[in-house]
């Protein structure tokens, strides 16, 4: 399944073909919310830095929590082109050509066993993400569903549990979403601890992303690299729980409104995913 580029702001001006000879360029990785995109925004200083990284000749790419969709439902708005997208917080990659190359899936036994789990229960939804539909079930009244469905309806569909076994897609994450930081964080240490075998389960503020084990944005740019042949240096950028996988994996580096625990563990801080590409040109 492909998404179109322009859908996805991926363009294929200078491919690096897959399994070819290796690319000795420099690649960057950025989280999308409140790393890139903050306060609803990705500033025009932002966009320039992009298109010069670009132009030099380097790669540049989002690396999110969020579903295929959910990103472009944002990311249309602004005049920024990926040379891949990681998402669902690595379950998911599209390479330059807007191409799935690597896709994990949460078989439907398990999806039905996280949800009879007593803390995944407390959520106020189940969205089963999958690449270009997310279903969603059990949605309830405080859901930030119902808030953002005017962005996103063209690719929700709202069905109930009966139908998890008979999703026709594979189902790449599992996002819950709880009232709390601390139910978040409950709930991912419960599901670690009974379904750690098959499961990663990861906080990410109010939110709790359930992909498969092994799976982390760490994880989805070592993938990035091995299937692109990318050779060059990389540099990651966060601000979350979920972006610390990467930023521990590859040394790298946070934003300057990110939590004091991500900043301790990065390598540098910098006030915008702008001001790190310049930083590395």
């Amino acid at each position: 399944m492909a998404i179109r580029n322009e859908e996805l702001g991926i363009m294929n001006e200078n491919p690096c073909p897959l399994s070819h000879v290796p690319c000795p360029c420099k690649v960057a990785a950025s989280d999308f919310d409140g790393t890139l995109f903050r306060g609803e925004n990705i500033t025009a200083t932002d966009v320039a830095a992009i298109k010069s990284w670009r132009a030099a000749g380097n790669k540049f790419g989002i690396v999110t929590g969020r579903c295929c969709p959910m990103l472009i439902s944002r990311l249309k708005d602004f005049d920024v082109t990926l040379d891949f997208a990681i998402c669902d917080n690595g379950a998911i990659i599209f390479d330059g050509a807007g191409q799935i190359i690597f896709e994990t899936e949460i078989p439907p036994k398990v999806l039905l066993a996280l949800m009879n789990d007593a803390h995944a229960a407390k959520s106020f939804h189940f969205l089963f993400e999958a690449a270009d539909e997310t279903f969603c079930v059990n949605v309830g009244e405080k859901s930030w569903v119902w808030r953002e469905k005017i962005h996103w309806e063209n690719f929700l569909t709202f069905t109930d549990a009966a139908q998890v076994p008979a999703f026709p897609k594979k189902i790449n994450q599992l996002a819950l979403g709880f009232e709390t930081v601390d139910e978040a964080q409950a709930a991912a240490d419960a599901l670690n601890q009974n379904f750690g075998d098959v499961i990663f389960a990861q906080r990410n503020t109010y939110s709790l992303d359930i992909v498969t084990a092994g799976i982390n944005k760490g994880a989805g740019v070592a993938k990035l690299l091995e299937l692109t042949g990318w050779r060059g240096a990389v540099h990651v950028i966060g601000d979350e729980s979920n972006d610390l996988p990467m930023i521990r994996r590859f040394n790298g580096c946070t934003v300057s409104t990110a939590k004091d625990f991500v900043k301790r563990e990065a390598a540098a801080v910098f006030d915008s995913v702008g001001d790190m590409l310049k930083n590395f040109s």
